[in-house]
C-alpha cells in the first residue's frame, strides 16, 4: 500500500527558527523515494513556508488548517470566512485592542507593531524567532480582501477573553510554538480543520483514509491525528495530543520523523 504522510510544520518538521533535521529529511526521502506521498498539514498558508520547505518535493498540502488545500498546482480548495465573520471579527478586535495576522488569498496581512511583538514573544520562549515570509506589512487590513485564517495576539493578557467572546462564529485552538495562550491563539472558521482538508484531499485522491497518516505536535493536530487511520505524536507534542495519537514518536530533535516514518512503514510489513 502506498501511504499519504500528512505533517504538520512547525514543531513537527521545524523546530522554531532551525532548519530540518538531517535524519528527518533523509527520511522523508527515502520514504519519497518508495513512492509514497508527503503532504504539509499546517496552519500556516502557502504563502509562509520558508525556502527550505518549498524547496523540498511535497506532493501537496492541506493549509490555513483546512481552509486551502493543493495537489501539486492543482487548488482542490480554498475557503474564506463569511462577511459576517468578518465585521464580527472586526469587532472584537477593537473591544480587547488584539493584533491579528490575517492570511488572505495573496499571502499574509499585519502590522508592525504585530510582528514586533510575535518576534518578541517567541525570542522570549526560544531563544530565536520564526521567518516571516509572505507577509504584507499594512496598518489596516485591506477592505474587500478574503480571509482563510487568523491569528490573534495581545499584549496585554487577554487572548482567553477574546476566544471566549469568538466563540461560535469561530474555533480557536491555543498557538503551536509555545506561547503564553493569554497571548496569541490561531483562529479559524469552524467550517475548516485539518481534519476536513485531509478528507478533501484523498477524496480528490480518490483513495481511502486507511492509507493515510498524520503527525504533528500541537493542540491544532488533535482532528488530523484522529482522522488519520495512523495518528502519530511527536515527542514534543502536547499532552492534549499524546492522549490521541496511535504512537508517540521521538522529540523533534531526537529523531522524531524518522522514528515516526519507521513505525509507520513498519505497519506494512
Amino acid at each position: 500500500m502506498r501511504l499519504n504522510f500528512f505533517f504538520d510544520i512547525d514543531g513537527t518538521l521545524l523546530p522554531v527558527g532551525k532548519p530540518m533535521p538531517d535524519d528527518a529529511v533523509a527520511a522523508l526521502r527515502g520514504a519519497k523515494e518508495l513512492g509514497h506521498r508527503l503532504f504539509l498539514c499546517t496552519g500556516r498558508s502557502p504563502f509562509e513556508l520558508t525556502d527550505e520547505i518549498r524547496s523540498f518535493p511535497f506532493d501537496g498540502g492541506v493549509f490555513s488548517a483546512g481552509a486551502f488545500v493543493k495537489y501539486g498546482e492543482d487548488t482542490v480548495f480554498h475557503g474564506y470566512i463569511t462577511e459576517e465573520q468578518k465585521a464580527f471579527f472586526f469587532k472584537i478586535v477593537d473591544e480587547y485592542d488584539l493584533m491579528w495576522i490575517i492570511q488572505s488569498d495573496d499571502g499574509s496581512y499585519t502590522t508592525e507593531k504585530a510582528v514586533r511583538y510575535y518576534s518578541d514573544l517567541c525570542m522570549s520562549v526560544h531563544s530565536r524567532t520564526i521567518q516571516f515570509q509572505g507577509f504584507h506589512i499594512v496598518d489596516s487590513f485591506p477592505a474587500g480582501k478574503p480571509i482563510s485564517k487568523l491569528f490573534i495576539l495581545s499584549d496585554k493578557g487577554l487572548v482567553l477573553k477574546a476566544r471566549e467572546a469568538l466563540e461560535g462564529p469561530f474555533h480557536s485552538v491555543n498557538n503551536t510554538n509555545g506561547l503564553a495562550p493569554e497571548s496569541a491563539a490561531e483562529l479559524m472558521s469552524p467550517d475548516f480543520s485539518k481534519r476536513s482538508g485531509i478528507k478533501r484531499m484523498m477524496a480528490f485522491l480518490g483513495e481511502g483514509m486507511e492509507s493515510t497518516v498524520g503527525v504533528g505536535d500541537g493542540e491544532n493536530d488533535v482532528d488530523m491525528i484522529d482522522v488519520c487511520n495512523i495518528g502519530i505524536a511527536m515527542g514534543n507534542a502536547c499532552d492534549m495530543l499524546k492522549a490521541h495519537a496511535s504512537y508517540v514518536t521521538t522529540d523533534i530533535e531526537d529523531g522524531g520523523i524518522a522514528n515516526a516514518m519507521k513505525y509507520s512503514l513498519g505497519r506494512l510489513g
